[in-house]
């Protein structure tokens, strides 16, 4: 009687369990199909992190995307480490993003610095067209 219980038990926390990663999963794939019909390698990818004194339009974080076997990863801003989109969203606390396309030639990437703690003039310029943003 005990076997059979314990079986059970095991069989329940197991679907559970898979249940669980299944729908973490999806969220993740989700995320990855609506960004990735529009974004291409190279786009910026801009970030509001939610620090309670910034609202969603002080995007003060960007990274450069990266599409590599089909997933989306992002680069900080010193070119220095490589995340996959999600885990780059998530470290932004409930933060928005906005991605840009470069569309002039003599942009330069390296020379973005933040005015006022935002890259709002970045964002608003002739060398960037918008691509998408989270809702």
């Amino acid at each position: 009687m005990k076997t059979t219980f314990t079986s059970i038990f095991i069989g329940i926390l197991s679907i559970l369990a898979l249940s669980w990663l299944f729908i973490n999963h999806q969220e993740d794939v989700s995320m990855d199909l609506i960004f990735d019909k529009k974004i291409i390698d190279g786009d910026l990818v801009f970030r509001s992190v939610n620090t309670g004194t910034l609202d969603a339009t002080h995007y003060n974080e960007f990274g450069i995307i990266e599409k590599s076997l089909g997933k989306l990863y992002v680069w900080d801003n010193q070119n220095t480490m490589k995340r996959s989109f999600q885990d780059w969203v998530k470290e932004g606390n409930g933060g928005h993003i906005k991605v840009y396309s470069i569309k002039s030639s003599n942009f330069n990437i390296s020379t973005l610095e933040l005015q006022n703690g935002t890259y709002s003039h970045v964002m608003n310029s002739e060398a960037l067209e918008f691509v998408t943003e989270s809702k």
